[in-house]
């Protein structure tokens, strides 16, 4: 009887610590995070990128013709293949061009625009390093230069571009990723839906 009573009171004590490891809007907590492996997503070709961006928290990274990477596990939520931007029109939604929007399985959204092939398809299962295509020159990168833009994000509910786009700077992970540091963006991401619960919904209303 003893016996028992031990046992359960281990297993109650067990479950209440794993319960603990989540934070409140369901993504990886502390202690869970480190089972997440990050690396640098561009290869082949040497690449730079800035500390900045015109208006809002993004990257745009310059090497012609590298090949772009999956930064960590997830799922291919969405791609793009066509390149549906005009010039004249200059639609935001478009300006992207040849896109890929990864969900990682760390509940953070990766986006890549403006790439010249894309390697994955919508549905497919990704791992960190994994080539999902190439840099380019699609949507409005026609008339400005070869490059990939890299935003990171919360993952929206609604379709929207506004968030998709970037609101977590890249350049400090991608500073880490490169030197080797397994950084996570989890925190980050956490920090802006803490200031602006609602920008999804926001961004949603202007589509």
């Amino acid at each position: 009887m003893l016996r028992r009573l031990i046992v359960s009171i281990i297993l109650i004590s067990s479950s209440g610590a794993s319960v603990g490891l989540a934070t409140s809007d369901g993504s990886a907590g502390a202690d869970q995070k480190k089972r997440f492996t990050y690396i640098f997503p561009f290869s082949k070709v040497a690449v730079d990128y800035p500390r900045d961006h015109i208006d809002y928290p993004a990257t745009d990274i310059e090497g012609c013709y590298a090949h772009v990477l999956s930064p960590t596990s997830g799922l291919v939520f969405d791609v793009e293949t066509k390149d549906k931007w005009d010039e004249k029109l200059d639609t935001p939604g478009t300006r992207g061009g040849l896109t890929v929007t990864i969900h990682g399985d760390d509940k953070v959204r990766y986006f890549f625009s403006h790439l010249g092939r894309v390697k994955v398809r919508q549905g497919d299962r990704v791992e960190p390093g994994q080539w999902i295509g190439v840099m380019g020159s699609s949507g409005n990168a026609r008339i400005t230069r070869c490059h990939t833009h890299f935003g990171i994000s919360r993952i929206c509910p609604q379709g929207e571009f506004e968030v998709l786009r970037g609101e977590i700077w890249p350049w400090r992970f991608l500073d880490a990723w490169r030197s080797g540091i397994n950084k996570s963006p989890v925190s980050a991401k956490n920090r802006v839906i803490k200031a602006s619960p609602a920008a999804c919904e926001v961004a949603a209303a202007k589509k």
